[in-house]
């Protein structure tokens, strides 16, 4: 089969096969029936992205001018993006939209160059730019913005319920290029990113740095499908306030660090938008003891809050649970005079963990923190430890549901009747669209 990186190089084309790509991109070459356009620089004009071409990123390609000259990419169900190599990402800017609306048997997928021999940190990754609130900015302008790592552009505002458009039966796939020593881009990085956007049925997959990102803004997600990112699973920070329901994560053994890190700001750890997410329905499955390198289930730190229910957590190598620095555990709750937690602002219930057989269920309590991470687990409703319904069992995507399931009351979330991230195998909504590719 004829190599895309061969096709790349097919630049000497006759004038007239120039016009097969749109305005704005250029004619690279034909790979197995399909021409390949390239995309490059900024895009202030709609631009529609069709099943029928390969699409190629070359370098840092920019939706919109950051509130000016706006402008909608639209994606066709079936559409492949490729990032060439290192430093090729996709921004959408803030005020302009990506609609990406794929389908159960025609995901759009953005990958790496190569058909064989992939690995992650091949290309950039994806990333959003909106205008809801976050925490991190240096100024005391009325509108509180940061600029994003790996000079991806700049986000927040106050905008709620900003609209950066759709992502649905998306993969992202092999990314996560490091553009300098600890600046690695994740495989999805929402930032600022307001709940009038819709993401519903996505997977990052071998992720170099993170799989994906929240960098404080309002979005919300369903249908969350994280497997073999080699930093962490799912991060946030900044103030991240949205709402997420059915997450299926699963570290592989070379790289991983933890399931979440969960951030709400470094300094100050009381900063306002609080990260203060709210989760329901996750699996998250660690590498275990034979990790190379091996984190938490859950690492809640930095005055974070959030709402955990219906979740499993298992075989991760350092512990089940971290929570790190007073101001996330004051924040969290209180330790009453009888013993017991009153939660408050970090909430875990409902939920099931078992790391008994890789490390320990709960890391040891560090820095002179108030009370202990196993009496805040315990003392609320419905969770259990080691329990014997797991029984040394590691679940992975499509297993059954262990437990029975409380719904949030929240409009956002679907009703269910069980813990962890997929029904059963008869109702495994990752068939068809995800991907188990080591290469």
């Amino acid at each position: 089969m004829k190599k895309i990186a061969t096709a790349l190089l097919a630049l000497s084309l006759t004038p007239s096969l120039w016009a097969a790509c749109p305005t704005g991109t250029a004619l690279l070459g034909n790979v197995d029936g399909k021409e390949a356009c390239a995309l490059k620089g900024t895009y202030t004009s709609n631009l529609l992205l069709t099943s029928d071409k390969l699409w190629v990123l070359q370098g840092g390609v920019f939706v919109g001018n950051d509130n000016k000259q706006n402008s909608v990419l639209t994606i066709q169900p079936g559409s492949k993006i490729i990032g060439q190599s290192g430093a090729d990402f996709l921004v959408i800017t803030r005020g302009s939209q990506i609609r990406a609306e794929g389908t159960a048997d025609r995901p759009i997928v953005f990958t790496a160059a190569k058909t064989e021999g992939r690995t992650s940190g091949s290309w950039g990754g994806l990333i959003l730019n909106g205008n809801a609130p976050i925490n991190s900015c240096k100024n005391t302008t009325s509108i509180c913005e940061a600029e994003g790592e790996g000079s991806t552009g700049f986000y927040g505002g106050n905008n709620v319920a900003d609209n950066s458009g759709v992502l649905k039966y998306v993969r992202v796939e092999f990314a996560g290029y490091q553009i300098t020593p600890d600046n690695e881009l994740n495989g999805i990085a929402f930032q600022g990113v307001g709940n009038g956007t819709i993401v519903d049925y996505v997977q990052v997959h071998k992720n170099a740095d993170d799989g994906v990102e929240f960098f404080g803004g309002t979005v919300n997600v369903k249908h969350l499908v994280l497997t073999g990112n080699q930093d962490d699973s799912l991060d946030w920070t900044s103030g991240w306030t949205g709402k997420v329901q059915f997450v299926m994560i699963e570290q592989y053994s070379d790289e991983a660090d933890s399931g979440f890190e969960a951030d709400n700001l470094s300094s100050p750890m009381n900063a306002e938008p609080r990260s203060n997410p709210e989760i329901s329905n996750v699996t998250l499955i660690g590498s275990g003891k034979a990790g190379a390198k091996g984190g938490y289930g859950m690492m809640l730190r930095k005055g974070t809050g959030a709402i955990i229910q219906n979740a499993i957590v298992t075989n991760f190598k350092k512990s089940c649970i971290d929570i790190d620095d007073n101001e996330t555990f004051s924040y969290g709750g209180v330790l009453t005079t009888s013993g017991t937690v009153d939660a408050r602002g970090l909430i875990m219930k409902n939920s099931l963990i078992d790391c008994s057989k890789s490390s320990t269920n709960f890391q040891a309590v560090e820095n002179n923190e108030p009370w202990a991470i196993e009496t805040w687990f315990v003392n609320q409703e419905g969770n259990k430890q080691t329990d014997p319904m797991l029984n040394g069992w590691i679940p992975a995507v499509g297993s059954p549901a262990i437990g029975t399931g409380v719904t949030p009351d929240d409009l956002f979330f679907d009703e269910v009747d069980f813990i962890g991230a997929i029904r059963d195998q008869a109702n495994d909504w990752t068939a068809g669209w995800t991907t188990q590719a080591a290469q």
